[in-house]
């Protein structure tokens, strides 16, 4: 490792994910974990205890992608709006519980279907259980204290006992879980009603859900306490807000482990994708290596993390076999943007952002979120994209099964993808060759060679050396590609390979 990299940042951005899986701002963990934090210090806390509310925060919902396929199907398909809805509501008021379920279109008829309220009952606890161990498993991988996963664990319980999974109450609460939960709970309702709605929930919650000793030093100065918050950088106020001594990865290896923790919770999206973020970043980087035009070890990270935000795309589409309707489409199509935004927070995740928030992109510009053409596309980008494809094509989804190896591998290559890249893919992935579409104006792949170092204003005798031509075989070729292109200026060219996506992904 060059450079020492601080825990803090990293999940302080990554933290993102758990705000968009639950359909809330981006943001909102950090914000919290800021509230959090100094309540632990006006409480009187020590530095350790402090660092444990300062990760417990952070981390507290980093898990809840793990039932979102079980939420999609109780309650029709957008779990990202259930939890929205349901983190604003107090289910043990009636009045409350009842309003929540029928805004979500729960009937009577449903109700029952779900086994009434205690089948509700029984989902939510196995929800929570599910979710908090997977964020205690990630606590667990930054090799975070204990107390930090325990905190997690009890991320939904409350402080009468109405929670769950485990109905505890009181101080049966892991210290760190009480702070969290008020700091979440102030910066919930500040963001939707300002500081007199977060204040009077708080207040109206102290005693139930929230403990009263930790809301209480937060209703003696909360407008000075959300101020905190609302940093102009919020992840810089975060980072700057860890207790002393802050954490660093040791080496590469902590750093990676993290990162495919997090690749793995935004896999648990839908059952569909398990593993599929840690084997795109195994092939991306092998295939690197074969190119030898791309950081191996940066196009491994990116695919890590590369869908980090399909968390925030409802699981309902994600799981239906049938085709999604244009609105729909869009939301699938926005999720590597979402990538690019978490992990554009930290400058140690920033680089990984600008690969894997092009992994659904194409040379001929017609792949998304941004259309960018094979000419803006580097090879990392190119490679993610690709090595994605092919685990795509290879995995089961809702409507097809996986595809063989030589189906998967004719699909690849016809898509308009680099074609150096396609092969280094097809060769790390032991994958039978197959045959790549025709070049445009019946090019041969020679000619491809030679024009790609025509447009870069290279001479003949220079491409001659490079490509080990005699200089008269690079003069054929010059004048063959001109006429099949047809055109006869190296600009024009230039616009012409662009156009066709034929420009070899940069290094």
């Amino acid at each position: 490792m060059q450079q020492r990299v601080g825990v803090g940042g990293v999940v302080a951005a990554l933290s993102v994910a758990s705000d968009l899986t639950r359909g809330h701002p981006p943001g909102e963990a950090m914000r919290a974990c800021l509230v959090a934090t100094e309540l632990a210090r006006r409480a009187g806390l020590d530095h350790i205890r402090r660092g444990e509310v300062y990760y417990g925060t952070l981390l507290r919902f980093a898990g809840c992608a793990a039932t979102s396929r079980e939420i999609a199907v109780a309650f029709g398909g957008d779990d990202v709006v259930v939890r929205a809805r349901g983190d604003l509501v107090d289910p043990t008021v009636p009045a409350e519980a009842v309003q929540f379920l029928a805004d979500l279109g729960v009937d009577a008829e449903r109700l029952r279907a779900l086994g009434g309220p205690a089948g509700v009952g029984r989902l939510k606890a196995e929800g929570a259980r599910a979710d908090c161990e997977v964020g205690a498993d990630l606590a667990g991988r930054l090799r975070l204290p204990s107390e930090v996963g325990r905190s997690v664990l009890d991320a939904f319980e409350r402080f009468d006992g109405h929670g769950a999974p485990a109905g505890r109450s009181g101080e049966q609460i892991a210290e760190a879980a009480r702070f969290a939960a008020v700091g979440f709970a102030a910066v919930m309702f500040d963001a939707i009603g300002g500081g007199e709605a977060a204040a009077r929930t708080v207040a109206q919650w102290s005693g139930r859900a929230l403990d009263p000793a930790v809301a209480a030093i937060f209703l003696d100065a909360p407008a000075e306490l959300l101020a905190l918050s609302d940093p102009d950088d919020v992840w810089a106020a975060a980072v700057a807000a860890e207790p002393e001594p802050r954490r660093e990865f040791r080496d590469d290896a902590d750093l990676d482990e993290a990162l495919a923790g997090f690749g793995d919770a935004a896999d648990l999206k839908s059952p569909w994708f398990t593993g599929h973020s840690r084997g795109v970043a195994r092939l991306a980087r092998a295939a690197a290596g074969r190119l030898g035009r791309a950081d191996a070890a940066l196009v491994y990270r990116a695919g890590l993390v590369h869908d980090l935000g399909r968390v925030a795309v409802p699981a309902g589409l994600w799981d239906r076999p049938g085709p999604l309707r244009p609105e729909e489409w869009e939301l699938v199509r926005l999720h590597p943007y979402h990538t690019g935004r978490i992990l554009a927070r930290a400058p140690v995740l920033a680089p990984l952002g600008a690969i894997a928030s092009r992994h659904h992109e194409r040379a001929d510009g017609s792949g998304y979120p941004a259309g960018v053409r094979g000419s803006e596309l580097d090879a990392a980008a190119c490679l993610l994209a690709a090595a994605d494809a092919w685990h795509a094509l290879a995995e089961p989804r809702p409507h097809r099964a996986a595809l063989d190896p030589p189906a998967a591998a004719r699909i690849l290559s016809d898509l308009p993808l680099d074609r150096d890249v396609v092969r280094a893919v097809l060769e790390a992935a032991d994958a039978p060759p197959a045959p790549l579409p025709r070049l445009p104006a019946d090019l041969t792949e020679r000619e491809l060679d030679v024009l790609r170092h025509l447009v870069t204003g290279q001479t003949k005798r220079e491409i001659a050396a490079e490509l080990v031509l005699s200089p008269s075989t690079v003069h054929t070729h010059t004048v063959h590609i001109y006429a099949k292109c047809g055109v006869s200026t190296r600009a024009a060219l230039a616009m012409f390979a662009m156009r066709h996506g034929l420009m070899a992904a940069a290094g």
